[in-house]
């Protein structure tokens, strides 16, 4: 007898969790950074009016968001050149801030409404244990799976080396393959369902940050599948690409927090890193006060400029 020549099935299997945030951006810089030897050009590249605020408004939240860093050491790092900056800034309107503005408005209707929080809360818990369990069973059977795989590639080795004559081992190894296939579907149908999972929950974890900053409760962080859009410094982006630079702005809530997010850009327009410091302004986490820089965010940028 001649029978076909089987081949080792091999599942590729990844598991992609939706994500809302967006990071905030500093790049590998093919480039080196001018240690403060001379100040920054900028300009307003797009600008946006569906933001509702003024150029003049903006090009003054950057004013101060300069002074931050410049009062620190004394020294003018960056200069606004309408005509001529080498760094554009720019005021970009998407979804982000469309979800910032339309939250900001239930956040108006629902002042005090601890029920609501609360509702959503226990959706979001239901939810995240679903996950996990989800999850769990999912990672069982991909274990499961691949030893079944292992050993079925095994004996297809040793089939496809033998004279393959044994109309019993064809068959057993047909009947391992499509129990492989029909373990790969029912993997898939996991797959899908962990990502519609992910996806709802970091909806819910928006919505939830926000309820509970206009509360004012002292509620856990919600960060889960990645990370949450909370306070992060979501809505800044500094870029550097060959020679164009710039800074994207997307999304802020207040004056206060646009001023921030300028300055934390500004700050890897410098050449400054992310610090380990809930305090820095370089901090990953919008979260210190407006215009003060911490002790390390000095030391910092005295080290970047060479200042003894």
């Amino acid at each position: 007898m001649s029978f076909k020549k089987f081949w080792p099935l091999a599942l590729g299997v990844m598991l992609l969790l939706a994500t809302v945030f967006l990071q905030d951006g500093f790049p590998s810089f093919p480039y080196s950074f001018q240690s403060c030897s001379k100040p920054i050009g900028y300009t307003i590249g797009t600008f946006d009016t569906r933001f509702g605020i003024s150029r003049e408004y903006f090009i003054d939240a950057l004013s101060q968001a300069e002074a931050i860093w410049e009062e620190a050491i004394g020294k003018e790092l960056f200069v606004y050149a309408p005509e001529n900056g080498e760094m554009a800034v720019n005021l970009v309107f998407d979804y982000r801030q469309e979800v910032t503005s339309t939250l900001s408005e239930l956040e108006e209707t629902v002042e005090e409404d601890e029920a609501l929080y609360r509702s959503l809360q226990t959706q979001y818990n239901g939810l995240k244990a679903e996950y996990e369990r989800v999850k769990s069973d999912y990672e069982t059977r991909v274990e499961t799976f691949n030893e079944k795989n292992n050993a079925y590639q095994e004996q297809v080795e040793l089939w496809n080396n033998s004279p393959r004559n044994s109309r019993a081992q064809l068959e057993e190894l047909e009947a391992q393959r499509i129990s492989l296939e029909a373990d790969m579907s029912r993997l898939r149908i996991l797959e899908a369902r962990l990502n519609e999972l992910s996806r709802e929950i970091n909806v819910l974890v928006g919505r939830l940050n926000r309820l509970a900053r206009s509360l004012n409760l002292d509620a856990e962080t919600y960060n889960t599948i990645g990370a949450s859009r909370g306070e992060t410094f979501t809505g800044g982006l500094y870029y550097h690409n060959g020679d164009e630079q710039g800074i994207d702005i997307y999304e802020f809530s207040s004056r206060d927090k646009l001023v921030r997010i300028l300055a934390h850009e500004l700050g890897h327009a410098l050449g400054l890193e992310h610090i380990d410091d809930p305090e820095a302004m370089m901090y990953h986490l919008n979260q210190g006060e407006v215009g003060v820089l911490s002790d390390t965010d000095v030391a910092s940028l005295r080290t970047l400029c060479r200042i003894e």
